[in-house]
């Protein structure tokens, strides 16, 4: 239990700049009043390679994490971009499916719990058709039977595509194949921009919801959006997302060049927990 009630708030590892060192942001995130951080496996080739990482590394990290009391505790699997479920080019399912089971083990070694899948069956120079939504799900059968096995939860991010851009659309998969480590985990600032009621949608997950992007929208924008300054009602969605049981949350904005970025990262934390410990007044 934290010192605000029930509920954690984590930090997407983007919102720092990328120079930093792992010790740097692990501190900065604790110095700014954040209980983890979410790590990003995105597409590029030095957030990739993290996944081929030795133990010796792992320990340094697992070290880190205890030295200044805040741990890397969930992985924001982006580099499915690159990589889809669904893609019916060449080679390029074996390869996701592949991606996805190393992302799996790096889970396992470094103690994390929670991947976040992209809702993506194909990104690249493809179109979503029935097709690449069969070899989808077929390829997610796949992952996540290597994924339960090995005990690490994998919920799907709702994204701004047409494919996934809800709850409701993400449960469709859920339901599909059963499996007890698949869950959602939306955003949503992205479902503001999928639904005309998210309050419905966000029903439709009930049960299913690992956690939660807390991220800021405009109609038809997705990215780098100030709290505040968007659409989002995130007093609302707050205590609608705390009437479903969920507990846990992560911050996701980015790192703008900004010259503080400490300044930044506690505004945002003070405004996501004045929302937060309202919808857990009274609760110990």
């Amino acid at each position: 239990m934290t010192s605000h009630g029930v509920y954690r708030l984590g930090l997407y590892e983007k919102s720092m700049p990328g120079e930093l060192s792992f010790e740097e942001k692990l501190k900065a995130a604790k110095d700014t009043g954040y209980d983890f951080i979410e790590m990003s496996i995105d597409e590029t080739e030095e957030k990739i390679n993290r996944l081929n990482f030795g133990d010796a590394k792992i320990l340094m990290l697992q070290s880190l994490s205890l030295d200044t009391g805040i741990r890397f505790e969930s992985i924001c699997f982006s580099a499915q971009r690159k990589f889809p479920l669904g893609s019916l080019l060449e080679g390029a399912a074996e390869a996701a499916v592949e991606l996805f089971k190393k992302c799996v083990d790096f889970a396992v070694k470094m103690g994390i719990r929670i991947i976040q899948a992209q809702g993506y069956d194909c990104y690249y120079g493809e179109t979503s058709s029935a097709e690449t939504r069969k070899e989808f799900l077929s390829n997610l059968m796949l992952c996540m039977e290597y994924a339960s096995a090995h005990g690490v939860t994998v919920g799907f991010e709702t994204m701004e595509n047409e494919f996934m851009n809800t709850v409701e659309k993400a449960m469709y998969y859920v339901d599909q194949t059963k499996m007890p480590y698949l869950s959602v985990y939306p955003d949503v600032g992205n479902i503001w921009n999928g639904t005309d009621d998210i309050y419905r949608d966000l029903e439709c997950g009930r049960s299913h919801i690992c956690s939660v992007h807390l991220k800021e929208t405009l109609p038809g924008k997705f990215r780098e959006i100030p709290y505040g300054e968007g659409q989002v009602d995130f007093e609302k969605v707050i205590q609608k997302t705390r009437q479903l049981g969920i507990n846990r949350y992560v911050a996701e904005f980015w790192y703008t060049g900004e010259g503080d970025y400490r300044d930044t990262l506690k505004k945002n934390n003070r405004f996501l927990k004045g929302h937060l410990d309202a919808a857990y007044a009274g609760e110990v």
